[in-house]
Order: C-alpha cells, then sequence, then structure tokens
C-alpha cells in the first residue's frame, strides 16, 4: 500500500499519548495489563483510579495500590510528575503513565484533597461521571452546572497543576468549567454528537468552547460512541475528520478508554450501579466493541491517505496533549489561599 511504509515509521518515531484508559479501578487489579499500550507502540497512558460509582475511601485505596505497584516495577513503569519525565521515559525505554479520576466524589466535599490527590500522582480529573454530585452536573442526568464548590474545585485543579477535564459531564457543566478555567481544558474521551448522536457525546459548541483554551479532544474508542456498535478504521477516521475540519488538527488526540480486558471491564462497571448507565443508551448491547492502541497503526495510515500532515499526525498521536499537559503540569504553582 503506498505510504503505508512511511506512515509505519512515523508512528514508531511519534509520542504516543493516551489521554484515558478504561480499566475497573479497584486494588485487586493485576496491573501487568499496562503491558497492552507499550506492545503496541504507546508512550503513555491516563489509567483511572477512581469515579463515582465509588466511595472516596475506595479511591484513595485503589490510587494507593496501583502507586505501589507502579513504584515497585520502575525498571519498566515511570509514575509521571511533569511532561519531562514522559521524555526521560522514552529516552530509557520505559512506558510513563499517570493517574485520573472520574467524577467529585472522590472529594468528599473536601477542597484539601484535591492537592492530596495531585501529591500521590493523579493528574487530571473529572468533574462528573454520568450523574451529578456536589460539584457538577452528568451528561445522563439534569443538565446542571457546577456550584460554587465545582467552581473552588476548577481554581484549585489550575492551581496545583491538574488537567481540567470536561468529559461525562452536563453539557451545562461543561460550559462553565470553560469559562472558570484559566488554564486550557480537555474533553479527554468524547466524541462528536454531530457524528453519532449519544449522550456520553458532545455538541460542536462545547468542542469549539474547548479549542478556544487551547484545549484537545480526545478520541474515544467504544463502539457504541463511535456508531451502531462500530470501530471499523472508516468511522474513527470519520470522527477525527469532523473534529479537525471544525476546530483544527491541533485539538484532537487520543483517549481512547480502552482495557485490554474490556470483555470484564465493561460487564463488571454496568452491573455495579445500574442507575450509572440509563436505557435507552446502548448499553445493553451484546459484546461491546473497542478500538484500542492496537488499531492506531491501521487509523494512522489511514489518516495519512486521507490527507492528514505528518505535523497533524504527530499532533493527534500526542503533541497536542503534551501541550495540555506542559500548561498544567509544568506551570509554576502559586501558594494556596490563606
Amino acid at each position: 500500500m503506498p505510504g503505508a511504509n512511511n506512515s509505519t515509521q512515523l508512528y514508531l518515531d511519534a509520542l504516543v499519548w493516551d489521554a484515558h484508559a478504561g480499566v475497573f479501578p479497584d486494588p485487586s487489579v493485576n496491573l501487568e495489563l499496562l503491558q497492552a499500550w507499550p506492545d503496541a507502540g504507546a508512550d503513555y497512558v491516563s489509567i483511572n483510579v477512581g469515579f463515582d460509582v465509588m466511595e472516596w475511601h475506595e479511591t484513595l485505596a485503589t490510587l494507593a495500590a496501583y502507586r505501589r505497584w507502579v513504584i515497585a516495577h520502575s525498571d519498566r513503569f515511570v509514575l509521571v510528575d511533569k511532561v519531562q519525565d514522559i521524555d526521560r521515559a522514552r529516552a530509557q525505554n520505559k512506558f510513563a503513565l499517570s493517574f485520573d479520576i472520574e467524577g467529585m466524589n472522590a472529594l468528599n466535599n473536601d477542597i484539601n484533597m484535591v492537592s492530596l490527590y495531585h501529591r500521590l500522582g493523579v493528574r487530571q480529573m473529572l468533574f462528573a461521571y454520568n450523574l451529578g454530585n456536589t460539584a457538577a452536573g452528568g451528561c445522563h442526568d439534569n443538565d446542571t452546572g457546577l456550584t460554587r464548590f465545582g467552581r473552588q474545585v476548577v481554581q484549585e485543579m489550575n492551581r496545583v497543576g491538574m488537567i481540567v477535564d470536561c468529559s461525562h459531564a452536563a453539557y451545562t457543566t461543561t460550559m462553565d468549567i470553560i469559562s472558570e478555567s484559566s488554564r486550557p481544558v480537555v474533553f479527554s474521551h468524547s466524541n462528536p454528537t454531530a457524528i453519532w448522536n449519544h449522550q456520553r457525546n458532545i455538541r460542536d459548541d462545547q468542542i469549539k468552547a474547548c479549542a478556544a483554551t487551547g484545549g484537545v479532544i480526545g478520541l474515544n474508542g467504544m463502539g457504541i460512541f463511535l456508531g451502531d456498535n462500530d470501530i471499523a478504521i472508516d468511522t474513527l477516521l470519520g470522527h477525527v475528520r469532523y473534529i479537525s475540519d471544525l476546530v483544527g488538527t491541533e485539538h484532537i488526540g487520543l483517549g481512547l478508554d480502552y482495557s485490554p480486558r474490556v470483555d470484564i471491564d465493561i460487564g463488571v462497571i454496568l452491573r455495579s450501579r445500574p442507575d450509572y448507565w440509563p436505557a435507552g443508551q446502548q448499553y445493553e448491547t451484546r459484546d461491546i466493541k473497542h478500538a484500542g492502541p492496537q488499531h492506531l497503526p491501521q487509523l494512522i495510515d489511514a489518516m495519512e491517505h486521507s490527507g492528514f500532515t505528518e505535523a497533524d499526525l504527530r499532533g493527534f498521536l500526542g503533541e497536542n496533549f503534551r501541550r495540555v499537559a506542559a500548561s498544567a503540569w509544568d506551570a509554576d504553582q502559586p501558594e494556596p489561599a490563606r
């Protein structure tokens, strides 16, 4: 196939950044499954240590277990503090990761928890997970905005150096977050509603508002968010093309929401609290498919053939999210207000 060698070499050379993994967060999970990312040529992933279905202390327990595991396997894995740690990991042929939290229940209504999580390796937080909480509204719930506490959380995340993430939140909440944040925001794993009308996907004005901050929208690989349980390369390409045409190639990246044990994790998640995954949104689909890092070489080849430049491809694979991370993680952090 003409150009295939070029795209393959580019993929091998490029920084490959997955802004969100879909592994079910639990202290008993064997994180050897993370090897699926470097085996597929990826360099970095953000792995979930908690979501709003869990109690806050369960998130802390998961974070403690994951942190200990990564440190114990420092011969292969690097726990990221700053963006330079990812560069160091690549130079040492190691895989880099950090943690994220999906929803504000993990804070237990305490603003002081933000800096604690940051100290323990959490570099990205979402404001809700499908349903509302004391900080924000969820995408499968009433379309409420940020609460006073939620606005304080945005400011504290900006201060300590966490990526502000709008995925899973209600429309009005996302627009409030974008207005409140002094740093670029992301939708780490959300696809355009214009391509597939699902409550987890996002509208054009959300995409434009995110891009206006300098932010990035991460392509979600789950089949029910891409189409009718459809993970065809042309379908993935259609989502990438739509966002690129709408706001430019510098505002799209990867947030595949993938787990190597996806057949187990999706079932566990859906059974744990069915109210978080309402009927009529395809969650009852049998054998939900999922595009993961192993699909990326083929997608990059398709993107190259459809006219994306080398700079476009490098941005999509990782440089765009790297830019946002540098603006949050590497900035000078002021002292907290007294």
